[in-house]
């Protein structure tokens, strides 16, 4: 239960007294920390201040983590694709994002290589996303079995970016703003500048407007926005959600404002089917359209490392947003 809140300082939990499992949980109480800088939670981490590695859910990162390893004897660790990925949002009905050539050259103008290069969570460990995460196996169509535009989505090319803005009568460049912000930390912000960069290599000059994160997440993840826009989708347990919330007429976060017949057709069959291998099919083809159409460009997300102390016991990560799941069982050995 939550016992005590401070305001971008930490918050409290105790144990609830009658929980529904009988014994559980074990652990009397949960501090959770607030700290904006990622170095000063690494160092909080490695004085002893904290049981798991300061990262969102419980991650530490690649840079971080010989260090980890060195003063953390018997350190714990999972490896695992994270389900955390960029997107990039802009309007369908807007020159000049209405040419699915554009839509494409952004992709092929975008190189995930460098990006996951040199992020500190990656460090080259990473895996290329479509719609739906690598993460999420069961669900997630392989690259390799994308639709030939799809696939050639993922092959980064300058010169290949420039001929299809050539080919939409953008050759001599197109300048536009990119709306995003700085609260998602700086190994994000780097991903930013290196999207940036790509984009006007291609001729495709994005000017950064960055936005206080309260406000971003109150307004331009819901379309508010002028040209386009930067963000991160977050982690879902569910494959229509990756598909049915950013791509259904009406839907509040279809800021591309798609109407897709054929994709129509796709979520409500996929959401109507039990069968799990033939709904599987049917998720595929929906990934192989929304890449083809240039709906969602291109992403990947870093493989990361959870990290948790020798002395932590019974706990386990989870690729999503339930903190209390993975800790009602958990307890301490020391």
């Amino acid at each position: 239960m939550l016992e005590r809140w401070e305001p971008n300082v930490r918050m409290t939990f105790t144990r609830h007294p009658d929980y529904f499992v009988a014994g559980l949980p074990y652990a009397d109480g949960v501090e959770l920390r607030v700290d904006r800088d990622p170095s000063s939670r690494l160092a909080g981490w490695l004085a002893g201040q904290f049981d798991f590695a300061p990262e969102y859910q419980q991650v530490v990162r690649r840079l971080d983590l010989p260090v980890a390893r060195q003063r953390k004897p018997g350190l714990q660790t999972v490896e695992y694709p994270w389900l955390v990925t960029g997107y990039i949002g802009f309007r369908l009905a807007d020159e000049p994002f209405k040419d699915v050539r554009v839509r494409r050259a952004l992709a092929r103008a975008t190189s995930l290589s460098e990006i996951f290069e040199s992020n500190a969570f990656s460090l080259g460990q990473w895996v290329p996303n479509p719609i739906v995460p690598a993460g999420f196996s069961e669900w997630s169509i392989p690259i390799d079995q994308l639709g030939p535009e799809g696939k050639k989505n993922f092959e980064f090319s300058i010169p290949e970016a420039k001929r299809l803005l050539a080919e939409a009568g953008l050759g001599s460049g197109h300048k536009t703003t990119l709306e995003t912000t700085a609260g998602y930390g700086p190994d994000y912000m780097d991903y930013i500048q290196i999207l940036v960069k790509n984009w006007k290599a291609a001729g495709f000059e994005a000017e950064l407007k960055l936005k206080e994160y309260g406000a971003f997440i109150s307004s331009t993840i819901f379309g508010k926005f002028d040209r386009m826009m930067a963000g991160l989708i977050p982690s879902y347990s569910e494959p229509d959600s990756y598909i049915a919330r950013p791509y259904t007429p009406g839907s509040p976060i279809n800021i591309l404002g798609v109407d897709d017949a054929r994709l129509n057709e796709l979520i409500r069959a996929q959401r109507r089917t039990a069968e799990v291998k033939k709904r599987r099919e049917l998720l595929h083809d929906a990934q192989r359209h929304i890449s083809e159409q240039g709906y969602f460009g291109v992403g990947g997300s870093a493989k990361v490392v959870t990290a948790w102390d020798a002395h932590v016991r019974n706990y386990g990560p989870n690729n999503g947003y339930d903190y209390g799941g993975r800790l009602v069982a958990a307890w301490l050995d020391k």
